[in-house]
């Protein structure tokens, strides 16, 4: 007889201890209004798990390519000869000798856990569990032993209330502290110290930490944002967050502040400095984007420059800039520049000099353009000058 109810009556934890306990051989079927999951079992033990609410992290090719394990053109090779085999693309991907068994393994063990962790989120659903006989890739999975994976599942709840606090998102970036770069260590374990009858070997020097901690400390470069990190540290989503948390704690690396531009400043030698409102990057790239849309449209620049003097109500400023299109081509190129280098330009000679459309463009006219930047602050301004 199928065992089947609502996750409102019956937890997660306690039909999974259930299967384990009977050591049952089937299928677990889940299902809400958002995803559909099925988890497979042998003898009580998982073996495989897929979850569609995990996108394509249930695709261990994407999984492998997101890490940078394979190549594309590896991957559309192994999904060619799929269609033709019907074989699993890790399965090719080994085959071809792309990746090694050892890692495969490694990433499907890794694929399951994820997938039925997430599933212990689930506040609401039906399941349904149908003893059966199952068939999976036994050459390149291990059982998975569902009392310790329940017990890891309390561990997590434990100890991510305080991992939040240091990673409140997956959208933060990190880079290291220069002054340990020089002083890491991997820890040696129990197993790996060397014998000491006399206990006066020398203690290793350096900070220590875990390997999984150096694993995600080696990746951290002040570009790759967290969920990044997660992809490529093949440690999982809880794992690579609790080692950034104590990285951060050990003050091995600290959050890296991205200092927006906030303003745009304008004046002529002799008469009073106008300053525009403080603009964020996101206002200034919508307005951007509304100049290509109007252009797009048949609308004249006129037109939008008459838009902009009501929206930031600097009436009149254009009119007395004549080469305003300039000012706002400079402005973009240095916005241009500091994100992808997160820096301002020191001046207006190094955007030219690096292929930027910017620089001493009023120059023609009799003006100068001159440039000042903040890098501490991330503010700019641009000053024509008679």
């Amino acid at each position: 007889m199928a065992l089947e109810g609502s996750l409102k009556d019956f937890g997660l934890a306690d039909i999974l201890q259930l299967i384990y306990v009977q050591k049952k051989t089937g299928t677990l079927k889940m299902k809400n209004a958002f995803s559909e999951s099925k988890v497979l079992f042998e003898h009580g033990l998982i073996v495989t798990a897929d979850s569609s609410n995990l996108e394509g992290v249930n695709k261990i090719g994407e999984i492998l390519l997101r890490s940078g394990r394979i190549s594309k053109d590896q991957l559309k090779d192994a999904l060619a000869t799929q269609r033709k085999t019907n074989k699993k693309v890790g399965v090719i991907l080994v085959e071809m000798g792309a990746i090694a068994k050892e890692y495969l393994m490694k990433a499907l063990g890794l694929h399951v856990k994820e997938a039925v962790f997430s599933l212990f989120q689930w506040k609401e659903g039906r399941y349904s569990f149908e003893p059966s006989d199952i068939s999976y890739l036994r050459d390149y999975g291990s059982p998975i032993n569902t009392e310790f994976l329940i017990m890891e599942w309390v561990r997590r709840i434990d100890e991510w209330p305080y991992i939040e606090k240091k990673i409140p998102n997956l959208g933060l970036v990190f880079e290291r502290t220069k002054e340990n770069t020089d002083q890491v260590r991997v820890a040696r374990s129990e197993e790996e110290s060397p014998d000491d009858m006399f206990g006066e070997s020398k203690k290793e020097e350096g900070i220590q930490i875990t390997q999984e901690e150096m694993t995600v400390y080696n990746l951290i470069d002040g570009q790759q944002d967290v969920r990044q990190l997660i992809e490529v540290a093949d440690l999982g989503e809880f794992e690579t967050c609790k080692a950034l948390s104590n990285l951060l704690t050990a003050g091995l690396i600290v959050q890296k502040t991205v200092v927006e531009p906030r303003k745009i400043e304008t004046e002529k030698v002799g008469e009073v400095r106008k300053i525009l409102p403080r603009l964020t990057v996101r206002q200034i790239i919508s307005g951007m984007v509304m100049l290509a849309c109007l252009v797009f449209l048949g609308q004249s620049a006129a037109k939008f420059i008459n838009t902009m003097h009501r929206t930031i109500e600097t009436a009149g400023y254009y009119d007395r800039l004549k080469t305003s299109n300039q000012v706002k081509q400079v402005g973009s190129s240095i916005l241009t520049y500091y994100y992808r280098n997160n820096r301002l330009p020191v001046s207006l000679e190094l955007l030219n000099q690096e292929g930027y459309p910017a620089g001493l463009i009023l120059a023609s006219e009799g003006r100068a353009m001159i440039y000042e930047p903040d890098d501490i602050t991330g503010v700019f301004s641009i000053r024509v000058q008679d």
